[in-house]
């Protein structure tokens, strides 16, 4: 990629050489995801041979990157390789995080020095993040993971593993690396905007990140004199009023504490060609996924540091992967796919459904995103028999890339969609799907709340919809933006439904979705009014009430071995009993009727995913 800032070898050969300056080099990459494969079709991916797919990134290719760029810039001085959080939650092998810690485990095995933690880390709880390094951690070298402004020190069992592995070192405030004559003090923040995103942090309390970063850079500078204060940031840019990313958590470290020198970001996903720059001190950013990998080149003169070269490298397949990283990836698809998906008759690498053609989800194109979007909610709704299905855009977390396999979608492909969250009473990863009852005046609500947008995360809060028709002008106030609902579908058609009915509806979404719509209340401090309510009208307060009930789901999982079932009952068996939410959508496109030659499900784009259910007038 373009940069205004790079130079070449020679260049920086020359520059040294110069008296009294030293040169050391950064790679870094934020926001992994878990993508151990390229972004795109599993059955692309080929990193071991060239140009022959267009995916992007995985972690093979990475990895022979990563060692590659580590030789020839060793000549110029030390190389540090950092990470800036996130680097779980979001694929098929991070389902099985706690059991295999691979996401860690290739990471110490690619030569990263540090990572820290993001929201996403927390997905599945602090038990469940403990678990996970834990395993990656007995299976040899891996990170530094360090969280300056995490506190875990609170008395609850749940936080057992983290605080026994800080006590051990593996999670630390920061780490001294002296490396080709020069000290670096490396610590790991996490900001404001994203851990109000966690979805389980419970017991552990996030410390204010720049009042932390104000008094460890004084202590790295003082105490442990360091040459170089590095902040490994999970806090994220955005665009400011000139249009262009120059505001943001990343950038205010570097704006409140002249004596940090370098912000690795993470968090907003955002691709900077070019470092920010507060006087000659960098922020910079990869964008997500391992798709790119930054290098950073810097000079330090006299205690000050200058940025001598930059640029994002594209993961793509001209770069030919290690084979041995790859090899573990392959085990560790193999060995999710036991844990995960097994029980639901799944594979990982089971072709699920073919399309002909991209099906994107773009946040800030609400319109090529709609077919998915519509997919999504209708194969929720069918899961559970609902009314109505819900979620949003930022809740699908990836949409369907045809490539060159013929469009196929493997069970890796299709749980991409909906990788976040946890269960109720099945540890499995992936949000359980629950169903409450709601009257149309607290449809309205929910619809008004995520009609909201987020300006650090512009088209993620956009609701999408199964059975409801939505009707809203973004020109009127606050919460009174949608004019009329109609319940129905395409195929039925739609009617309309009085605000001021005490009807009520049942409504489905996944756990993730629900915790934030059970707290709209609280969150908008009481301008915006529901309960989750049971059929009968009587207020719903636990989880386990809420939970899908499986006996009326098609799928064939959820229909074995339930022929004891107490029918009064809601849950009654932990591992049988709960629909996941990308279960339903996998159950979904199994069930359709199209099919190829070979017997695969065929998803088109007809009318009918393609109406539009959130209609701006």
């Amino acid at each position: 990629m373009a940069s205004s800032t790079f130079l070449s070898i020679d260049a920086l050969g020359a520059i040294a050489k110069t008296p009294n300056k030293q040169v050391f080099s950064i790679l870094h990459t934020n926001d992994l995801h878990s993508n151990v494969v390229g972004v795109g079709p599993l059955r692309d991916y080929t990193p071991l041979t060239l140009r022959d797919d267009q995916t992007k990134g995985g972690y093979s290719r990475l990895a022979a990157l990563i060692t590659q760029r580590k030789a020839e810039l060793q000549k110029l001085g030390p190389v540090l390789v950092l990470d800036a959080g996130d680097f779980s939650m979001g694929t098929a092998v991070a389902a099985a995080c706690r059991e295999l810690g691979a996401e860690l485990q290739l990471m110490g095995r690619m030569g990263y020095d540090a990572t820290t933690f993001g929201n996403h880390e927390f997905d599945l709880g602090p038990d469940g993040l403990g678990k996970a390094i834990t395993k990656a951690h007995s299976g040899g070298k891996i990170p530094a993971i360090l969280a300056a402004n995490t506190d875990i020190t609170a008395q609850s069992e749940r936080l057992l593993d983290l605080q026994r592995l800080a006590q051990e070192g593996v999670i630390k405030p920061y780490k001294i690396i002296e490396r080709g004559g020069l000290r670096f003090g490396i610590f790991g923040i996490i900001g404001y905007d994203a851990f109000k995103y966690t979805a389980d942090s419970e017991g552990i309390i996030f410390t204010d990140p720049i009042k932390t970063t104000q008094t460890l850079v004084q202590q790295l500078k003082q105490q442990e004199k360091v040459d170089v204060a590095i902040a490994l940031s999970h806090g994220g840019l955005v665009r400011g009023k000139s249009g262009k990313f120059d505001q943001g958590e990343d950038l205010d470290l570097l704006k409140a504490i002249p004596d940090l020198d370098i912000v690795i970001g993470g968090h907003t996903h955002t691709e900077l060609l070019d470092p920010l720059l507060v006087g000659d001190r960098p922020a910079v950013q990869t964008g997500k996924y391992g798709e790119n990998l930054g290098e950073l080149i810097i000079s330090l003169e006299n205690n000050k540091i200058k940025v001598e070269s930059y640029r994002l490298i594209p993961i793509d397949d001209t770069i030919q992967g290690d084979k041995a990283i790859q090899a573990q990836v392959k085990h560790f698809l193999q060995e999710a796919g036991k844990v995960a998906f097994a029980s639901r008759g799944y594979e990982t690498t089971q072709p699920l459904v073919t399309i002909s053609e991209d099906w994107p989800m773009n946040y800030t194109d609400v319109e090529s995103g709609t077919p998915l979007a519509n997919v999504v909610t209708d194969a929720l709704r069918q899961a559970t028999g609902s009314q109505i299905a819900f979620t949003a855009n930022g809740l699908i977390r990836a949409g369907l890339i045809k490539g060159n396999a013929g469009g196929v979608q493997t069970v890796y492909d299709v749980f991409a969609l909906a990788p976040l969250g946890s269960g109720i009473i099945d540890s499995t990863a992936g949000s359980a799907l629950v169903t409450g009852y709601f009257t149309a005046a607290e449809l309205k609500n929910i619809l008004e709340f995520f009609l909201i947008d987020d300006p650090n995360h512009p088209g993620e809060y956009f609701p999408r919809i199964s059975g409801l028709r939505a009707y809203y002008d973004p020109k009127r106030p606050r919460f009174e933006k949608v004019t009329a609902l109609e319940l129905g579908d395409f195929d039925q058609g739609y009617h309309p439904i009085d605000v001021e009915s005490p009807t009520l509806y049942s409504f489905t979404t996944s756990l993730y979705a629900g915790v934030i719509i059970a707290a709209i209340p609280k969150l908008t401090k009481g301008a915006l009014s529901l309960q989750p309510k049971k059929a009968d009208g009587s207020p719903l307060i636990s989880r386990i009430e809420a939970i899908a009930d499986p006996r009326n789901s098609t799928s064939p999982y959820v229909l074995s071995n339930q022929t004891n079932l107490d029918t009064s009952m809601t849950a009654v068996d932990a591992s049988k009993e709960e629909i996941k939410e990308w279960q339903g959508i996998m159950d979904y496109f199994v069930s359709l009727p199209d099919k190829n030659p070979e017997g695969i499900s065929v998803l088109v784009k007809s009318d009918r995913v393609k109406e539009v259910r959130v209609i701006k007038i």
